[in-house]
């Protein structure tokens, strides 16, 4: 009879490639972390993920099942199983990362200066916007009343007031700039006489407010010289007046 002698070998198992990465953010903005992890697969035999940037056995950015990553420019990452009996193939995932907006440089007007009624085309100077950005116009203070979108927007204030534009996108508000727009008033004229009934040839002295007008007959037998009404015949005499102020006529 004879005896018998007993071996146990072990047989290592492979490690199956992972099927995707996933992240906690992406795309993400400039200085923040997003969280990469590994989907699907399974590690074999003394094998473990092991992370990897630019390329596939790249640059080495860690171990394990997650990782932690802050791009500051849009990024590849890579994974694939090291282990004992194989090195699986690796998948990737790109982290894209949004730009910040700058801030502008100045507000330009049209015209900084208007009459009542009138109005004024406001547009930014300097500056970028960043992902998902728009230029916003306020009244008030930067973020107060809001009057508009776009690199430049049209005005027509009664009042002289400031305006106030950043830029606000996925990632950040730019800083303010602002400008003032005065607003002068249109004046409202008129006009007193030392009498109303004349003769013909009859003169008649002629005062208007605000001061610093011209006087002209718009119907009527008279004429008008050095704020003097002259009569040149019967009949009713118009006059009109006409004066400008800060810029505004009325």
């Amino acid at each position: 009879m004879t005896t018998c002698a007993t071996v146990t070998v072990n047989v290592n198992s492979n490690s199956v490639a992972a099927t995707s990465i996933s992240a906690t953010v992406n795309p993400i903005c400039p200085g923040d972390n997003t969280t990469l992890s590994v989907v699907g697969g399974s590690l074999g035999t003394g094998a473990n993920w092991e992370w990897y940037s630019t390329s596939c056995a790249g640059t080495a950015i860690g171990s394990g099942n997650s990782v932690v990553v802050n791009p500051s420019v849009s990024t590849t990452y890579f994974v694939r199983a090291e282990g004992t009996c194989n090195t699986t193939s690796c998948v990737s995932i790109t982290i894209n990362t949004n730009t910040l907006s700058t801030d502008p440089t100045s507000i330009t007007a049209t015209t900084s200066t208007i009459c009542d009624g009138a109005s004024t085309t406001l547009m930014v100077n300097g500056g970028t916007l960043g992902t998902g950005a728009n230029w916003e116009w306020y009244t008030g203070s930067c973020g107060g009343t809001s009057v508009g979108s776009g690199a430049s927007i049209s005005v027509s204030p009664s009042t002289s007031t400031t305006y106030f534009v950043r830029a606000e996108g996925s990632c950040n508000n730019s800083g303010c700039v602002s400008v003032m727009v005065t607003v002068n008033p249109i004046p409202t004229p008129s006009i007193t006489s030392s009498g109303a009934d004349l003769c013909d040839g009859d003169m008649l002295n002629l005062t208007g407010t605000p001061a610093g007008g011209t006087f002209s007959v718009t119907s009527g037998p008279g004429s008008v010289v050095a704020n003097v009404l002259t009569a040149t015949g019967p009949g009713t005499i118009n006059l009109e007046y006409s004066v400008t102020t800060m810029g505004c006529t009325g």
